[in-house]
C-alpha cells in the first residue's frame, strides 16, 4: 500500500502506526508496515500481563516506560540526532534509537492499545505525548525515557529545542491530529534533505507533504523549489501556480518567481 492509498482509506490517519511507516516508505527496502505492527502488538501482549492489579494509573505508566526504555532499550538519539534513520520506525526499532516524534508515536500506539487515551503534542522543536484523564492531559517525553512533564518542564524543552527563538505558551500543550503528526514526521525529513541538498529524496518528501496537506500552499511551494533545483522547470512552474492559487493572499515572492521564470 502506498501513502496515497492509505490516506484514501483512512483520511483521519486513525491507523497512525501504519501511516508512520508508509509516510517514509521510500527509505525502506520493503515499506510493508505489517512487521512493525506485529512487533508492537507483541509488546502490547507482553505488557498487558504486567499491568498492576488492583489498577494503578501511575504504576501502569511506570511499567510501560520501564518496558520500552529499559527492557526494550529504546532511547533518544542525542549523538546522531539528524540521522534520517531516526525518522523511520522500522529502523528506530532495529537501532533502538530515534527522534522525539518517532519514539512518541511508538509510545502512543503501545499506550493506546493498552487502553489509554494517548495523544501527540507538537511542541516547537520537540514532540511529546499526553494521556487524557478525568483531570486533564498528563504529558510525557518519550525521547527522555518517558518522564512526566508539567508546564515548567515543557517550557524548558521549548527553550532548549529552539534556542530561545520560541516563547512557551500553555496552548502548545494541546493535542494535534494524527494527520498533523504524520505531516510533521515527513517535514522533519524534508528539512534534513534540503540541508544536505539531497534533491531526489527531497522530491518524495515534498510529494508526501502535498498528499498530506493537499489544500495548503506551502507543500506545493516546497516541491516547486525542489523541481527547480533538479532542473525540472515545467513541473516547478505547475507547482508554483498551484501554490499561488491556494494561497489565501497573493505572496509577492511567489509572484516574483513566476514572473522571472516566465520571462526566461
Amino acid at each position: 500500500m502506498s501513502l496515497l492509498d492509505y490516506l484514501r482509506s483512512d483520511p483521519q490517519c486513525d491507523r497512525l502506526l501504519e501511516g508512520a511507516v508508509l509516510a517514509v516508505g521510500p527509505m525502506l527496502a520493503d515499506p510493508d508496515p505489517g512487521p512493525t505492527l506485529e512487533l508492537v502488538e507483541g509488546w502490547v501482549h507482553e505488557l498487558a500481563g504486567r499491568m498492576p492489579l488492583p489498577w494503578n494509573f501511575h504504576g501502569a505508566i511506570d511499567v510501560l516506560n520501564d518496558y520500552l526504555f529499559q527492557e526494550q532499550g529504546l532511547q533518544g538519539d542525542h549523538e546522531t540526532y539528524d540521522d534520517p534513520a531516526n525518522a523511520v520506525l522500522p529502523q528506530v526499532i532495529a537501532r533502538r534509537r530515534g527522534m522525539p516524534i518517532t519514539l512518541s508515536i511508538l509510545w502512543m500506539e503501545v499506550a493506546r492499545r493498552l487502553g489509554f487515551q494517548a495523544v501527540g503534542v507538537a511542541l516547537p522543536g520537540h514532540f511529546i505525548t499526553g494521556l487524557r484523564t478525568d483531570l486533564g492531559i498528563l504529558h510525557f517525553d518519550p525521547f527522555n525515557g518517558g518522564r512526566a512533564l508539567g508546564e515548567e518542564g515543557a517550557a524548558r524543552l521549548v527553550e532548549r529545542a529552539t534556542g530561545g527563538r520560541a516563547s512557551f505558551d500553555p496552548a502548545m500543550l494541546q493535542p494535534v491530529s494524527h494527520r498533523a503528526i504524520l505531516t510533521r514526521l515527513v517535514r522533519n525529513l524534508h528539512v534534513r534533505f534540503l540541508r544536505s541538498q539531497a534533491w531526489s529524496e527531497a522530491l518524495w518528501t515534498s510529494t508526501h507533504l502535498v498528499l498530506l496537506s493537499p489544500g495548503e500552499s506551502l507543500p506545493f511551494r516546497d516541491r516547486a523549489l525542489v523541481h527547480f533545483r533538479r532542473g525540472e522547470l515545467g513541473e516547478g512552474m505547475l507547482d508554483l501556480r498551484e501554490a499561488v492559487r491556494l494561497g489565501q493572499e497573493l505572496d509577492p515572492e511567489l509572484q516574483q518567481w513566476m514572473d522571472k521564470l516566465q520571462r526566461g
